[in-house]
């Protein structure tokens, strides 16, 4: 779960999951920001549903089954999001 850089407070799923687009602190409501390592690893794990394609093309599965799918990959994707999310006082570059 994230630490608030600021506060040294851990935020807990749900609270992580309210803030997920605006990353304000529920604590102390200063403006945390996702470090570059994991945007990283963020960025690699939403991949996932998208190296499945293939494979779905590759069986030709029909639409409502790539549907049906895809939509508990996503959920679990998203759900599992704030266990890799790492906060920052500042925007991180890549490099």
């Amino acid at each position: 779960m994230p630490i608030c850089q600021n506060c040294g407070e851990k935020w807990s799923w749900k609270q992580t999951f309210k803030t997920i687009f605006r990353l304000k602190c529920p604590y102390c409501g200063k403006k945390q920001y996702e470090s570059a390592s994991s945007r990283t690893k963020s960025g690699a794990f939403m991949l996932i549903p998208l190296v499945l394609l293939p494979i779905n093309a590759w069986f030709e599965f029909s639409v409502g089954t790539v549907l049906l799918l895809a939509t508990p990959l996503f959920l679990i994707t998203f759900g599992l999001y704030p266990f890799i999310l790492k906060l920052s006082n500042e925007i991180e570059p890549y490099w």
